[in-house]
């Protein structure tokens, strides 16, 4: 399980409890194109670690069931390169 907490510059925090990282990933990379900061544990069922974005998109790929997940994966890291690159113009 994947457990990412997303806080907004309001004081409005979010708790997310999701089973995939790939999902994980698209919603930490969602969250930090609309200026919120998060953090990411992962549960493995024995031990609770923090993942970095690099670890998570490593843990994502290596995780990914089929070639149609790891299309996602592109997809997801295309979406996330386009749209930051529409916050810079």
């Amino acid at each position: 399980m994947f457990l990412l907490t997303v806080s907004g510059p309001g004081g409005v925090e979010a708790d997310f409890t999701v089973p995939s990282a790939t999902l994980a990933l698209d919603l930490a990379l969602r969250s930090q194109r609309a200026g919120c900061f998060w953090r990411l544990e992962h549960d493995d069922g024995e031990s609770v670690r923090a993942l970095t974005l690099d670890r998570l998109r490593t843990l994502a790929v290596a995780r990914a069931s089929n070639a149609e997940e790891l299309q996602l994966i592109d997809q997801i890291e295309w979406q996330h390169e386009l749209q930051s690159s529409f916050q810079l113009n």
